[in-house]
Protein backbone atom coordinates (compact mmCIF):
# COMPACT_ATOMS: atom_id res chain seq x y z
CA UNK A 1 0.00 0.00 0.00
CA UNK A 2 0.99 3.60 -0.61
CA UNK A 3 0.07 6.33 0.56
CA UNK A 4 1.01 9.94 -0.61
CA UNK A 5 1.84 12.96 1.87
CA UNK A 6 4.55 15.66 2.60
CA UNK A 7 6.65 15.12 5.22
CA UNK A 8 9.40 17.46 6.75
CA UNK A 9 11.38 18.00 10.08
CA UNK A 10 9.44 20.96 11.77
CA UNK A 11 9.73 22.12 15.23
CA UNK A 12 5.43 23.28 14.83
CA UNK A 13 2.77 20.75 16.16
CA UNK A 14 1.55 18.50 13.53
CA UNK A 15 -2.40 19.25 14.54
CA UNK A 16 -3.05 22.05 11.58
CA UNK A 17 -4.54 25.26 11.28
CA UNK A 18 -8.16 25.71 11.52
CA UNK A 19 -9.73 27.80 8.10
CA UNK A 20 -13.31 28.25 6.87
CA UNK A 21 -14.48 27.60 3.58
CA UNK A 22 -16.94 30.12 2.17
CA UNK A 23 -17.03 28.56 -1.36
CA UNK A 24 -16.63 24.97 -2.81
CA UNK A 25 -15.58 24.92 -6.90
CA UNK A 26 -15.97 21.53 -8.37
CA UNK A 27 -14.02 21.80 -11.65
CA UNK A 28 -13.28 19.25 -14.49
CA UNK A 29 -11.00 16.66 -13.69
CA UNK A 30 -7.95 17.33 -16.76
CA UNK A 31 -8.22 21.76 -14.98
CA UNK A 32 -7.83 20.09 -11.70
CA UNK A 33 -4.59 17.82 -12.27
CA UNK A 34 -3.20 21.04 -14.06
CA UNK A 35 -4.13 22.94 -10.91
CA UNK A 36 -2.35 20.90 -8.77
CA UNK A 37 0.57 20.93 -11.39
CA UNK A 38 0.91 24.74 -11.65
CA UNK A 39 -0.69 26.10 -8.37
CA UNK A 40 1.08 29.55 -8.77
CA UNK A 41 -0.68 30.13 -12.07
CA UNK A 42 -3.18 32.76 -12.74
CA UNK A 43 -6.83 30.46 -12.87
CA UNK A 44 -10.60 31.93 -14.13
CA UNK A 45 -11.84 29.44 -11.40
CA UNK A 46 -10.18 31.32 -8.80
CA UNK A 47 -10.88 34.93 -10.34
CA UNK A 48 -14.89 34.47 -10.51
CA UNK A 49 -14.75 32.27 -7.40
CA UNK A 50 -12.58 34.54 -5.00
CA UNK A 51 -13.36 34.95 -1.29
CA UNK A 52 -11.87 37.68 1.05
CA UNK A 53 -9.70 36.05 3.33
CA UNK A 54 -9.65 38.28 6.06
CA UNK A 55 -13.01 39.07 7.43
CA UNK A 56 -12.31 39.70 11.13
CA UNK A 57 -14.01 36.42 12.24
CA UNK A 58 -10.41 34.80 13.57
CA UNK A 59 -10.78 32.53 10.73
CA UNK A 60 -8.97 32.70 7.15
CA UNK A 61 -11.41 32.44 4.96
CA UNK A 62 -11.08 30.01 1.53
CA UNK A 63 -12.11 28.86 -1.57
CA UNK A 64 -12.24 24.85 -1.72
CA UNK A 65 -11.04 23.35 -4.81
CA UNK A 66 -12.44 19.72 -6.01
CA UNK A 67 -12.13 17.74 -9.02
CA UNK A 68 -15.09 16.27 -10.78
CA UNK A 69 -14.78 12.56 -9.62
CA UNK A 70 -12.04 12.92 -7.03
CA UNK A 71 -12.62 13.04 -3.28
CA UNK A 72 -8.96 15.13 -2.83
CA UNK A 73 -9.24 18.80 -3.02
CA UNK A 74 -7.30 22.25 -2.55
CA UNK A 75 -7.72 24.82 -0.26
CA UNK A 76 -7.24 28.06 -1.58
CA UNK A 77 -5.92 31.65 0.08
CA UNK A 78 -7.22 33.97 -3.02
CA UNK A 79 -5.39 36.28 -4.16
CA UNK A 80 -6.70 39.17 -6.11
CA UNK A 81 -5.35 38.33 -9.83
CA UNK A 82 -7.19 34.81 -9.87
CA UNK A 83 -4.22 33.33 -8.19
CA UNK A 84 -3.42 31.25 -4.67
CA UNK A 85 -1.69 33.48 -2.16
CA UNK A 86 -1.67 30.46 -0.40
CA UNK A 87 -2.88 26.40 -0.73
CA UNK A 88 -3.08 23.77 0.64
CA UNK A 89 -3.77 20.08 -0.59
CA UNK A 90 -5.99 18.60 1.53
CA UNK A 91 -6.75 14.63 1.10
CA UNK A 92 -10.17 13.66 1.74
CA UNK A 93 -11.73 17.03 1.17
CA UNK A 94 -14.78 16.00 -0.74
CA UNK A 95 -15.62 13.76 2.22
CA UNK A 96 -14.67 16.15 4.92
CA UNK A 97 -17.24 18.69 3.44
CA UNK A 98 -20.07 15.74 2.61
CA UNK A 99 -19.92 14.73 6.02
CA UNK A 100 -20.49 17.78 7.39
CA UNK A 101 -23.85 18.06 4.46
CA UNK A 102 -25.12 15.15 5.63
CA UNK A 103 -25.01 16.34 9.40
CA UNK A 104 -26.80 19.28 8.21
CA UNK A 105 -29.33 17.09 5.99
CA UNK A 106 -30.21 14.78 8.90
CA UNK A 107 -30.90 17.60 10.96
CA UNK A 108 -33.50 19.42 8.58
CA UNK A 109 -35.01 16.04 7.65
CA UNK A 110 -35.31 15.11 11.14
CA UNK A 111 -36.87 18.17 12.70
CA UNK A 112 -38.95 19.26 9.61
CA UNK A 113 -40.73 15.29 9.59
CA UNK A 114 -41.68 15.78 13.00
CA UNK A 115 -42.55 18.91 13.17
CA UNK A 116 -44.44 20.16 9.71
CA UNK A 117 -48.45 20.35 9.91
CA UNK A 118 -48.43 21.19 6.22
CA UNK A 119 -45.30 18.96 4.49
CA UNK A 120 -42.98 21.92 3.90
CA UNK A 121 -40.32 23.22 6.18
CA UNK A 122 -38.20 26.10 6.46
CA UNK A 123 -35.05 26.46 8.38
CA UNK A 124 -32.69 29.45 8.14
CA UNK A 125 -29.41 29.65 6.57
CA UNK A 126 -27.72 31.57 9.81
CA UNK A 127 -28.90 28.99 12.34
CA UNK A 128 -26.83 25.95 10.04
CA UNK A 129 -23.71 28.23 10.55
CA UNK A 130 -24.24 28.32 14.06
CA UNK A 131 -24.87 25.02 14.50
CA UNK A 132 -23.06 23.06 11.93
CA UNK A 133 -20.14 25.66 10.51
CA UNK A 134 -21.75 25.78 7.16
CA UNK A 135 -22.27 28.89 5.39
CA UNK A 136 -24.94 28.20 2.90
CA UNK A 137 -25.83 30.95 0.18
CA UNK A 138 -27.05 30.78 -3.39
CA UNK A 139 -24.59 29.50 -5.75
CA UNK A 140 -21.36 28.76 -3.24
CA UNK A 141 -21.60 25.91 -3.64
CA UNK A 142 -22.14 23.98 -0.89
CA UNK A 143 -25.81 24.66 -1.87
CA UNK A 144 -25.71 22.63 -4.23
CA UNK A 145 -23.99 19.97 -2.63
CA UNK A 146 -26.64 20.38 0.57
CA UNK A 147 -29.48 19.81 -2.25
CA UNK A 148 -28.21 16.95 -3.78
CA UNK A 149 -27.46 15.55 -0.29
CA UNK A 150 -31.32 16.26 0.80
CA UNK A 151 -32.93 14.90 -2.65
CA UNK A 152 -30.87 11.51 -1.96
CA UNK A 153 -33.27 11.28 1.08
CA UNK A 154 -36.38 9.35 0.32
CA UNK A 155 -38.55 11.64 2.82
CA UNK A 156 -37.90 14.74 0.75
CA UNK A 157 -39.63 15.40 -2.28
CA UNK A 158 -38.51 18.83 -3.20
CA UNK A 159 -35.67 21.77 -2.24
CA UNK A 160 -35.43 25.46 -2.61
CA UNK A 161 -32.33 27.21 -1.51
CA UNK A 162 -33.11 31.07 -1.19
CA UNK A 163 -30.77 34.16 0.24
CA UNK A 164 -31.40 33.34 3.79
CA UNK A 165 -33.69 29.97 4.50
CA UNK A 166 -33.86 26.50 2.78
CA UNK A 167 -37.32 25.25 2.28
CA UNK A 168 -37.90 21.44 1.82
CA UNK A 169 -40.95 19.44 1.47
CA UNK A 170 -41.30 16.18 2.53
CA UNK A 171 -43.49 13.43 1.25
CA UNK A 172 -46.74 12.91 3.76
CA UNK A 173 -45.86 9.39 4.44
CA UNK A 174 -42.81 10.31 6.40
CA UNK A 175 -44.15 13.73 8.37
CA UNK A 176 -45.89 12.92 11.73
CA UNK A 177 -48.50 15.26 11.61
CA UNK A 178 -49.85 14.04 8.36
CA UNK A 179 -50.72 10.45 8.86
CA UNK A 180 -53.95 10.97 9.85
CA UNK A 181 -56.49 12.07 6.56
CA UNK A 182 -58.00 14.75 9.03
CA UNK A 183 -54.62 16.47 9.16
CA UNK A 184 -54.56 16.79 6.13
CA UNK A 185 -57.40 18.48 5.14
CA UNK A 186 -57.00 21.20 7.29
CA UNK A 187 -57.26 24.54 5.57
CA UNK A 188 -53.64 25.64 4.77
CA UNK A 189 -53.35 29.12 6.21
CA UNK A 190 -50.13 31.61 6.34
CA UNK A 191 -49.18 34.23 8.59
CA UNK A 192 -48.99 36.51 5.70
CA UNK A 193 -52.56 35.70 4.35
CA UNK A 194 -53.68 36.81 7.64
CA UNK A 195 -51.97 39.36 8.28
CA UNK A 196 -53.87 42.10 6.54
CA UNK A 197 -57.13 41.25 8.80
CA UNK A 198 -55.64 41.63 11.71
CA UNK A 199 -55.45 45.55 11.68
CA UNK A 200 -55.66 47.87 14.51
CA UNK A 201 -59.10 48.63 14.10
CA UNK A 202 -59.91 49.75 17.94
CA UNK A 203 -61.95 46.56 18.30
CA UNK A 204 -60.99 45.07 21.08
CA UNK A 205 -59.58 41.46 20.09
CA UNK A 206 -57.86 42.63 16.79
CA UNK A 207 -56.42 45.28 18.39
CA UNK A 208 -54.33 42.92 20.87
CA UNK A 209 -53.64 39.90 18.13
CA UNK A 210 -50.50 38.41 18.47
CA UNK A 211 -48.65 35.23 16.97
CA UNK A 212 -46.86 32.58 19.41
CA UNK A 213 -45.41 29.51 18.64
CA UNK A 214 -45.63 26.48 21.07
CA UNK A 215 -42.09 25.81 21.42
CA UNK A 216 -40.91 29.87 22.35
CA UNK A 217 -42.49 32.01 24.88
CA UNK A 218 -41.89 34.93 22.42
CA UNK A 219 -44.96 37.30 20.83
CA UNK A 220 -45.19 38.67 17.64
CA UNK A 221 -47.26 41.81 16.86
CA UNK A 222 -49.05 42.07 13.36
CA UNK A 223 -48.38 45.79 13.58
CA UNK A 224 -44.68 45.17 13.79
CA UNK A 225 -44.50 42.90 11.41
CA UNK A 226 -46.61 45.37 8.82
CA UNK A 227 -43.65 47.94 9.14
CA UNK A 228 -41.53 45.44 7.34
CA UNK A 229 -39.95 46.65 3.60
CA UNK A 230 -39.51 45.14 1.06
CA UNK A 231 -36.02 43.93 2.24
CA UNK A 232 -37.14 43.26 5.25
CA UNK A 233 -40.00 40.40 4.19
CA UNK A 234 -37.63 38.60 2.53
CA UNK A 235 -35.14 38.74 5.83
CA UNK A 236 -37.99 37.03 7.33
CA UNK A 237 -39.70 35.20 4.88
CA UNK A 238 -39.63 32.02 6.65
CA UNK A 239 -41.99 33.23 9.37
CA UNK A 240 -44.66 35.10 7.05
CA UNK A 241 -44.64 31.91 5.36
CA UNK A 242 -45.56 29.97 8.78
CA UNK A 243 -48.57 28.43 9.18
CA UNK A 244 -51.57 29.21 11.11
CA UNK A 245 -52.68 26.41 13.36
CA UNK A 246 -55.05 27.96 14.86
CA UNK A 247 -56.70 30.87 16.18
CA UNK A 248 -57.94 31.34 19.89
CA UNK A 249 -59.46 34.34 21.51
CA UNK A 250 -58.16 34.88 24.87
CA UNK A 251 -57.98 37.27 27.64
CA UNK A 252 -55.45 39.05 26.58
CA UNK A 253 -56.59 39.14 23.14
CA UNK A 254 -56.24 36.79 19.95
CA UNK A 255 -53.62 33.99 20.27
CA UNK A 256 -52.49 32.85 17.00
CA UNK A 257 -50.47 29.86 17.15
CA UNK A 258 -47.89 29.30 14.30
CA UNK A 259 -46.64 25.78 13.68
CA UNK A 260 -43.88 24.97 9.85
CA UNK A 261 -41.33 27.19 11.06
CA UNK A 262 -38.18 27.45 13.56
CA UNK A 263 -39.66 29.03 17.12
CA UNK A 264 -36.36 30.92 17.22
CA UNK A 265 -37.90 33.16 13.94
CA UNK A 266 -39.91 34.73 16.29
CA UNK A 267 -37.04 35.57 18.92
CA UNK A 268 -34.88 36.78 15.95
CA UNK A 269 -37.18 39.06 14.30
CA UNK A 270 -38.54 40.36 17.89
CA UNK A 271 -34.43 41.63 18.20
CA UNK A 272 -33.91 42.48 14.96
CA UNK A 273 -36.94 45.14 15.35
CA UNK A 274 -35.88 46.03 18.71
CA UNK A 275 -32.36 46.66 16.92
CA UNK A 276 -34.31 48.68 14.78
CA UNK A 277 -36.43 51.10 16.89
CA UNK A 278 -32.98 51.68 18.94
CA UNK A 279 -31.44 52.80 15.64
CA UNK A 280 -34.06 55.24 14.58
CA UNK A 281 -33.90 56.27 18.45
CA UNK A 282 -30.52 57.24 18.65
CA UNK A 283 -31.18 58.97 15.29
CA UNK A 284 -33.31 60.97 16.99
CA UNK A 285 -35.70 63.42 14.82
CA UNK A 286 -34.73 64.07 11.14
CA UNK A 287 -37.63 66.17 10.42
CA UNK A 288 -36.46 68.94 8.76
Amino acid sequence: MKIRAEMGRQRAPLCPTEYQVDKVMDIPNTQFAAFLMRPLDSYDFIRHNSVEPHQGTGHDHCLLVLGEGRTDGVLVQCDGDGRAAYSAYVAGARDVVQARLDRVADFIVGQGTQRTASGSWYVNCEELDEKFGVAIQEDNGLDAMLRDALERRPEVAQVDISLQHIETTFRPEFCVNLSGSAEKTQPDIRLRDILPLLANTGLEYPSQSYFTHPGSDARVWPDDLRKLTTAGQREHDALLNARVAEIVPTDEGVKVALTDVDPQELVRFNQAYEDHQAAEWAMGDMTP
